[in-house]
Parts: structure tokens; C-alpha cells; sequence
């Protein structure tokens, strides 16, 4: 009857030691994810208390200035509402700091040192700079985005792009082989084509400076830049 009764102890113990460690199982491995609440345009305590019922942390990651939503209003979330995640994951949220706006500044024709100057005179934040050839002068701003004179929140971004001056004209190599160096020369000026002192090249029987050789040749492209070299004769 002891024995029996050992044994039926054992049992239990067994089995009660089997269902812990299933029921461990079950909770280690189930629930462990949950759906992200919608927060945008509730409070920051309201914000906060969806996510703890989420079991999810919460964290505000910046505040900003809005034109729409009123100070203490979230109006961004991270990761967005509806996703699954890991309970225990953090809720981010931009959480504005109320209606304060201003008119967005010119900065049209103005130097980019100025611009820059301008943007954070304004509590602006420069965010993109791009750059393009135009008529403008070199690193003089000729867009931007926001437009001048378009209402944005205090601290709003700011791209602008910015000129590099006018296009360089592409023009076609002439053929000057044979030319006398100095009508070589007019041609090349009348387009405003730079070019090196000429290479010296020994040819008897050839009149004196007559281009012999030119670089680049014939039919390449050529920018106002760029620099041609060519060689003359020399008795």
C-alpha cells in the first residue's frame, strides 16, 4: 500500500512538472505579438496609455510646429497603426508643438551662404541642396520649395537648388591642318576657345607656322573650357 502510494505520488509530481512546462511553452510562444494602435491625433497621455495597453513602450521622438494639429497632438507614429510587432517593442511619435507658422522667406537671388543664414534667422531647417546650370549666377539660389510667401509651420524644411552658372556651349573641332597658326588662332577665338603656345615641329619645305597637327582632332566635341594644342612648322 506504501509503495502504491509512492508511486501515485510520483505520478502526480511527474505530471504536474509535464503541464508547467507545457504551460510555459504556451505562454513563452503565444501572444507574444500585437497589433500597433492608431495614435496620430490623440493626446501624448493618450497616445501613451494605447500603447501600454499594446504592451507596447512609448517614446516621443521630436515635437514639431503643425499647421493643423493643436499643441500635444501626435502627428506621426513609428512603426504605423495596424502592424504586428513584438510586444514590448517602442511606439515613436512626433508630437506637435502647436500652430505657430510664418510666411516662407525669397530666397530667390539671394548667395547660398545668404540663403543658409536666412533659413535659420527664420527658426527654418535646411534639409536638400540641389544644383543645376542656369542663367543665374554661379551658387546663387534660383528654386526652392517651399515657394515665397507660402504660409509653413516655424521649424519647416527647406530645399533649395542652386545655380552653377550657365551652361558651357559644345562646339565641333574644326579642321585647321594646313591653316597658317595664326588664322588658326582667330577661329578659335572668335568662339572664345582657349589654346596652349603651339608645339614646334622641324618640317623643311613646309611654310613656317602652319599647323601640322591639332589635338583634339577634327569633329571632337569641345567645350569653351577646354584648351587646344596645336603643332605648327618651324623651317
Amino acid at each position: 500500500m506504501r509503495i502504491l502510494r509512492l508511486i501515485i505520488y510520483a505520478g502526480l509530481f511527474l505530471g504536474g512538472i509535464g503541464l508547467g512546462g507545457y504551460l510555459l511553452i504556451q505562454f513563452s510562444f503565444l501572444g507574444t505579438n500585437t497589433a500597433v494602435p492608431l495614435v496620430v491625433g490623440l493626446t501624448e497621455d493618450q497616445a501613451s496609455w494605447q500603447a501600454s495597453r499594446s504592451h507596447l513602450q512609448f517614446s516621443v521622438r521630436t515635437e514639431r510646429y503643425d499647421l493643423k494639429a493643436s499643441k500635444g497632438t501626435v502627428i506621426s507614429q513609428t512603426p504605423s497603426a495596424g502592424m504586428t510587432v513584438r510586444r514590448g517593442m517602442t511606439l515613436q511619435v512626433i508630437v506637435s508643438r502647436g500652430i505657430e507658422s510664418l510666411a516662407m522667406p525669397n530666397l530667390l537671388g539671394m548667395r547660398m551662404d545668404e540663403a543658409q543664414l536666412q533659413i535659420q534667422q527664420s527658426g527654418l531647417r535646411w534639409l536638400n541642396t540641389a544644383y543645376v546650370h542656369a542663367p543665374s549666377t554661379s551658387s546663387t539660389i534660383v528654386a526652392q520649395e517651399p515657394p515665397p510667401g507660402q504660409t509653413v509651420p516655424r521649424d519647416a524644411d527647406v530645399s533649395i537648388l542652386v545655380s552653377l552658372g550657365p551652361p558651357s556651349p559644345t562646339f565641333v573641332m574644326p579642321y585647321l591642318v594646313g591653316l597658317n597658326a595664326e588664322s588658326a588662332k582667330d577661329r578659335l577665338q572668335a568662339y572664345g576657345i582657349q589654346f596652349t603656345t603651339p608645339q614646334v615641329a622641324p618640317t623643311p619645305g613646309v611654310q613656317p607656322d602652319t599647323v601640322l597637327g591639332q589635338n583634339p582632332g577634327p569633329g571632337m566635341p569641345l567645350h569653351r573650357t577646354d584648351l587646344v594644342q596645336l603643332t605648327v612648322s618651324q623651317p
